[in-house]
């Protein structure tokens, strides 16, 4: 199959108007009906919803699939296209991570940053995106690893290798609104009636540990991001609760305490498709990842 019908299917989804798209890609309407009749032939399933009159086009339940199938055979072609350029050129390849974005200068400078160093050859492109969308870019091929420093759900769907553990810490500005200046470690029952903020990643972690304390903690806000929440208690009427390596990149005038309970963390993860077949830099990848963390 020619891949680009897979791209010209993709076009017709994301416009949802066969006239649209032709006019999109610089071709006659009926030549792009014509390959989607093609690919429904070849594939001996329907693909398109159409009905006379219909101006918009929709797609069928095997459309949907498809369509997600499209998607990661042109990132595998594209990819592969940018490597062997990158070999033809005297690089070594590629590699596409997703980040936590809290977690994005910790990755950086405890991984990424030596073995590139190591690898000065190889490409990078990286995305800062939440958990939820990490394990989408894997399961589409977008991605070569993901690396979360929050909760992964669903872990059976992925290959994962958990390093550190996470602790919690509670990060605050000098100069809150709230009366919230702790001097020392903190103890989760020291936060009854603070009002809290985190990410989605860490919420139920830190209601079901609050829980088991005997109280239920004064959510103020709750972002998709440990960024955001960092970002919503600069303004002092919160205080954020975040891990760790959060900690590398605070705004400016802000504090923190750990929040001294053994029992409440996480693990960071660094996942990839299960069944994958990595390639050379992906490999090599992997084991400096488990190099680093053999002893921990």
């Amino acid at each position: 199959m020619d891949f680009d019908f897979y791209r010209n299917f993709i076009t017709i989804a994301e416009t949802g108007n066969l006239t649209a798209a032709a006019k999109k890609l610089s071709l006659a309407q009926p030549a792009l009906s014509a390959q989607v009749k093609t690919m429904e032939q070849y594939y001996n399933i329907r693909l398109l919803k159409t009905a006379r009159g219909m101006r918009q086009v929709e797609l069928t339940e095997a459309g949907e699939a498809f369509l997600r199938k499209a998607r990661k055979i042109c990132m595998l072609e594209e990819n592969l296209f940018t490597e062997m350029n990158n070999y033809q050129e005297g690089s070594a390849g590629s590699l596409t991570f997703s980040i936590s974005p809290g977690a994005t200068d910790f990755f950086m400078h405890r991984y990424l940053l030596p073995f590139s160093l190591r690898y000065p050859d190889i490409v990078y492109e990286m995305h800062e995106v939440d958990v939820q969308t990490q394990m989408k870019h894997i399961e589409e091929g977008i991605g070569d690893f993901a690396f979360a420093n929050a909760p992964l759900p669903k872990k059976a769907r992925f290959k994962i290798c958990s390093s550190e553990k996470e602790y919690f810490y509670v990060v605050y500005a000098s100069d809150n609104k709230i009366s919230f200046q702790p001097q020392q470690d903190l103890k989760l029952l020291e936060l009854e009636g603070v009002p809290l903020c985190c990410n989605f990643g860490s919420y139920r972690l830190l209601v079901n540990a609050c829980a088991g304390t005997g109280f239920t903690p004064a959510m103020k806000f709750v972002g998709t991001t440990a960024r955001a929440a960092l970002t919503f208690a600069t303004a002092g009427s919160a205080a954020a609760v975040v891990s760790g390596s959060c900690l590398q990149s605070l705004p400016e005038k802000m504090c923190y305490r750990r929040l001294a309970e053994e029992n409440l963390f996480f693990e960071q993860t660094l996942f990839w498709e299960k069944g994958a077949v990595l390639s050379a830099c992906a490999e090599k990848f992997l084991d400096f990842y488990l190099q680093n963390n053999k002893d921990k």
